[in-house]
């Protein structure tokens, strides 16, 4: 469990707040809670530490190195107080599991090695094998084993037309998978029961305000975030925002005197297709309907407009369609994402960084 909030001048002052309870959130409160995150200790580390926090209270311990010997003593690691905040529900990935049941997403599209878990980067896919759910996991193809030649390579790097290419090792074939939404989700439970993260860390409450600052009834030293809610006031030492695409939809201008109650963002679906649409495919009437986005979601829609037996969809983008496996280069996010990331951080200018 999480510690409670500590009180500072009869006002409660948080060392972290994190703003939304989605994956990314609850994997931020997770990380908070693990002693030995497997981004930073390898698993003979893994080892050697969890027995000492097991053991360490219990017996000496020396120094393989300096001969220096440790007395036994409790060995109580800092604990933080944590809140969240998300204006969906009190839950974790209350907002998660309800696009994904609206959109009827059977399975992610992230691979195997995205997961919340902070204690072991294959956790996600030792679960599935721990539950015998290993057909649930369903291949991304075209990513492994489509390595290019040197020649290759270096043909396209010297045209202009060069093109970034996934390359992933046939060794790490395992990884590239994606998870189904219910075995992410039970994943995910299992994250929340192992680390404690319930028992009413999380408020149903929308942010509104957030500022940094001095506040006068806590300390004139030390600035603090205080976040304003349509709750209430809140105040902590750090904020992480985890609200992923939280900002208000763009739709564009209607006529107030002709409503179209059809027309809507994909984050305000509350049933789909529209009672009206349905009620036409109901009577076998014509219908059509039109999806304006580029993006993956756009093509979820589309797709399942079409599974439940509208006519026709129109689908609208700025430019041409563009299929590819991940957002992101996997150099970039992949097992080896720190030798990117160390160049990114010794460049001396921010050209070189772009």
């Amino acid at each position: 469990m999480m510690d409670s909030p500590t009180r500072q001048s009869n006002i409660f002052v948080h060392d972290v707040i994190i703003v939304g309870a989605g994956p990314c959130g609850l994997a931020v409160a997770a990380r908070l809670c693990e002693h030995t995150p497997s981004a930073i200790f390898t698993d003979e580390e893994h080892q050697r530490y969890h027995w000492i926090r097991k053991h360490g209270a219990r017996m000496s311990i020396k120094n393989k190195k300096n001969g220096r010997v440790t007395t036994a003593a409790s060995r109580l690691a800092r604990r933080y107080s944590t809140l969240v905040l998300d204006a969906s529900g009190d839950q974790w990935l209350s907002r998660w599991n309800k696009l994904f049941k609206t959109f009827e997403i059977t399975n992610l599209r992230s691979p195997m090695f995205f997961h919340v878990d902070p204690g072991d980067r294959d956790g996600l896919l030792a679960f599935a094998h721990e539950q015998k759910r290993e057909h649930e996991l369903v291949e991304i193809r075209d990513c492994v084993g489509k390595e290019i030649s040197k020649h290759l390579r270096k043909k396209r790097v010297k045209s202009r037309k060069a093109q970034s290419e996934v390359v992933v090792d046939e060794r790490d074939r395992k990884d590239y998978f994606t998870p189904s939404r219910p075995l992410f989700e039970e994943h995910c439970e299992c994250i929340v029961d192992r680390y404690g993260l319930r028992g009413g860390l999380i408020q149903q409450e929308q942010v509104q305000d957030i500022e940094f600052g001095y506040v006068r009834d806590i300390s004139n030293i030390d600035k603090v975030f205080t976040l304003r809610t349509n709750q209430g006031v809140h105040h902590a030492r750090t904020v992480v925002l985890a609200v992923g695409p939280g900002n208000a939809p763009s739709i564009p201008d209607v006529d107030p005197k002709q409503a179209c109650p059809q027309m809507c963002h994909t984050m305000q679906i509350q049933q789909f297709p529209d009672p009206v649409v349905s009620a036409k495919i109901r009577a076998k009437a014509e219908t059509n309907v039109m999806v304006v986005g580029g993006g993956l979601t756009s093509a979820q829609i589309a797709d399942m407009a079409l599974r439940k037996g509208v006519t026709k969809v129109w689908h609208v983008m700025r430019s041409a369609c563009k299929v590819k496996a991940f957002d992101v280069d996997l150099c970039w996010v992949g097992k080896f994402r720190n030798l990117e990331q160390a160049v990114f951080w010794s460049a001396d200018t921010d050209e070189g960084k772009w």
